[in-house]
């Protein structure tokens, strides 16, 4: 490098001053004649104590070196004050400052600190000169979490806050207290400590679950709530009840029509559960079934009817999951529509509870808490055991409700009945408008996930359209649109006898939107517990949980064994996230790679296709299974909401039936499909065996037995188990 006194002496011979030669020469020189370029990088922990998955707020010790290259460069600032190391990415410098490099040194060190705990990290060392005379140069990790090893808690930490719900619900029996301690204890677990787990929790968690999807549907279930707010105290709910109970006589029609409306409302899930439970509980409650009841036919008729359709809401997003795991592991042999319609076959859970549900209506037995739940419904005779009360009276219990009829009006079905109607009549046009409205780019250019190659458009298919639509948008379009309704029709039923003015209507707009309000309350519970569900589910997932499932499987999985243990692990990380959604995008890229990995055939061949679907299919159905089991689940809440139950009585009922379900499921369907059975003859054999498993659990003494069939015509019982169910066919089909 050129000296001062050289530097003086050619700006002398240049033409400047001597003094002035000096000034500048004191603080410019000619620049080096290199540049950096990376040759490396690692981060390691500070200590080296387990392989758990905690990575943010931890120091990490970030390590380049690089060397230097020949440069053009002329005239630069000092060398001590030109060159810096940042980072970008997933990481940053606990002090978000950057460090200086000194030219020609050989490496730099740089403080890491993770901005999150999970999923994959991208770390980005960039090396920058101030004067721009050399390039700006960056290291790129794709995924820095591999590098990251050592921290500070042991892997299995992430099943204390798993385990721990599902001690705390039961001895509690009080969802909230357990989710909120469990996304409490999970936030102290990343943070390692339990102030700033506190603070991280009420002061960034909820609000950032209230920001993303959890928003949308708090938003629709509060219209929800003000739609049927108008209902009841408009009458209509009552009248609907009275008008319903002559043409459906008997607990055991209440039920089939339960199953059945479920059944048709297969298009999206949240809205097949608030609307059936929403229309047919004052049916059911005039029959004597019990809530718990009917949550369990609406919760297990919803999520498997809109995973099972290729029309529904669902299906954007199993598709787009299918494609990009087949992508990853160099599939080409069908499209990712083709496997989803071939799994079809193969889900065998999702098959076997639409059977179980079935099975259960028509012999007319239970067992278990069920069993208990069916026969208080029944033991009263006025009605008032149809939902569990606890210490309180049924008409204490009927006080502490936020709504109730307006006195001295009619009860007129159509009141409730034209608003349910004009909610379900819109929201499907609504649907196909969202889908058609939702810009879809070309997938070369839109990130992963995105579902189709061109645009929608109203020439497109329909199964494109739907699959492209926003559902919470359709639903609350929808909702705003049947409030509306309301308020003009129940306005325009005047009746001058009840006063002048607006006196006179049945309710006026004033009293149909406090109505509305009122109703809203109904949902509150549910949204609260939704708002903690989604929190602990979160804060699960920043643990590392499904990569503690994932490496569960060990290496001695086989194409036999691979449906069967998918099935079991998608089932844990739904029960302890309670989202199926969430299980289907973290586990089919496992899964197809586990598939690639264990199988003996040919990956774009027919053999590995089948094995494939199967794999397939026991995501999808494990995903269900644990989401039917999971008291945070999103459905099982909002089953419970909708069927005006409390959560806990709802989820202890339904957990043995899913469980039972899961089991024959595994027996009788993905263990026989692995080793090569057809999957349509399984669940042939599957619609036989559960009534046969299902009556045998009856017959166990002081644990289950058969169900009156209560018929509100004559006021009383006219049998019970399938032979109540014979004299309900013989007493209205003569």
């Amino acid at each position: 490098m050129i000296n001062r006194r050289a530097c003086s002496a050619l700006l002398v011979l240049l033409g400047f001053g001597a003094a002035s030669s000096v000034d500048v020469c004191s603080n410019w020189m000619v620049a080096p004649s290199s540049c950096p370029e990376f040759t490396g990088a690692t981060i390691k922990g500070k200590e080296d104590r387990s392989n758990a998955e905690i990575l943010s707020g931890i120091n990490f010790a970030g390590s380049v070196s690089f060397e230097w290259k020949a440069s053009n460069a002329t005239i630069a600032l000092p060398n001590e004050t030109r060159f810096t190391l940042s980072l970008s990415g997933d990481v940053a410098p606990p002090k978000g400052g950057d460090v200086k490099i000194a030219e020609g040194a050989e490496s730099a060190n740089i403080p890491v600190m993770f901005t999150s705990s999970g999923g994959y990290k991208t770390a980005i060392f960039i090396i920058a000169d101030s004067t721009g005379a050399c390039p700006t140069v960056q290291h790129t990790f794709k995924d820095a979490r591999t590098e990251a090893l050592p921290y500070i808690f042991d892997k299995g930490v992430v099943l204390v806050p798993f385990v721990i719900v599902f001690i705390i619900v039961p001895l509690t029996q009080n969802v909230f207290f357990g989710l909120g301690f469990a996304a409490w204890l999970c936030r102290t677990i990343v943070a390692r400590d339990p102030w700033i787990g506190f603070l991280d929790l009420f002061g960034r968690a909820l609000n950032e679950e209230i920001k993303g999807y959890l928003g949308e549907i708090m938003i629709f279930m509060f219209l929800l709530g003000g739609m049927v707010g108008g209902c009841v105290r408009s009458g209509g709910i009552q009248g609907l009840g009275d008008m319903a109970s002559s043409y459906i006589k008997d607990s055991f029609l209440a039920m089939m029509v339960t199953y059945f409306l479920g059944l048709a409302v297969f298009c999206d899930d949240y809205a097949n559960t608030v609307i059936v439970g929403s229309v047919v509980r004052a049916v059911t409650d005039k029959m004597h079934l019990s809530r718990e009841k009917l949550a369990f036919i609406v919760d297990c008729t919803s999520s498997p009817m809109a995973g099972l359709m290729p029309l529904s809401t669902w299906i954007a997003y199993e598709l787009s999951l299918i494609r990009d795991a087949a992508a990853s592991i160099g599939y080409t042999h069908e499209t990712e529509y083709i496997l989803f319609i071939s799994s079809i076959g193969k889900r065998f859970y999702v098959w076997f509870m639409l059977f179980f549900v079935f099975w259960n209506c028509v012999l007319c037995v239970d067992w278990g808490p069920m069993y208990v739940a069916e026969r208080r419904a029944r033991a009263a005779m006025d009605g008032s055991g149809v939902v569990n009360t606890g210490d309180k009276s049924i008409q204490d219990w009927e006080e502490d409700q936020p709504i109730r009829m307006k006195k001295n009006i009619p009860a007129r079905w159509f009141n409730a009945c034209i608003p349910f109607v004009c909610f379900i009549g819109t929201f499907l046009p609504f649907l196909f408008y969202a889908g058609v409205q939702k810009v879809t780019m070309p997938v070369a250019t839109c990130a992963p996930g995105c579902y189709g190659d061109n645009e929608i458009t109203w020439d497109s298919a329909a199964k494109d359209i739907l699959a492209n639509a926003n559902n919470f948008a359709a639903l609350r379009w929808a909702a705003g649109v049947t409030l509306i309704v309301q308020i003009v029709f129940y306005a325009v039923q005047y009746d001058k006898t009840r006063g002048s003015r607006m006196t006179g209507c049945l309710l006026s707009p004033a009293e149909t939107i406090e109505a509305q309000l009122n109703g809203s309350k109904l949902y509150l519970e549910g949204i609260v517990a939704l708002l903690l569900a989604y929190t602990y589910a979160t804060a699960l997932r920043d643990l590392g949980i499904a990569t503690f499932f994932a490496d569960a499987l060990g290496d001695t999985l086989t194409p036999t064994t691979l449906p069967c243990v998918t099935f079991i692990l998608c089932s844990l990380f739904a029960l302890s996230t309670g989202s199926s959604w969430g299980t289907m995008g973290v586990f089919f890229p496992i899964a197809f790679v586990l598939a690639q990995t264990v199988t003996q055939e040919p990956i774009n061949s027919d053999a590995f296709t089948s094995e494939l679907e199967t794999t397939l299919a026991a995501v999808l159905g494990g995903s269900i299974w644990g989401d039917h089991c999971s008291p945070v689940s999103d459905t099982t809440i909002l089953s419970a909401m909708s069927s005006q139950v409390p959560l806990w009585d709802h989820a202890r009922t339904q957990i043995p039936y899913a469980l039972l379900v899961g089991v024959i499921s595994i027996l009788f369907g993905y263990l026989p499909a692995g080793a090569g059975a057809p999957g349509p003859l399984m669940i042939i054999i599957g619609f036989f065996l559960i009534p046969v498993f299902h009556f045998g659990l009856s017959k166990i003494p002081n644990f289950g037995g058969p169900i009156e069939v209560y018929c509100a015509e004559v006021n009383d019982c006219i049998g019970e188990g399938p032979g109540g169910v014979w004299n309900s066919f013989r007493k209205n089909y003569k």
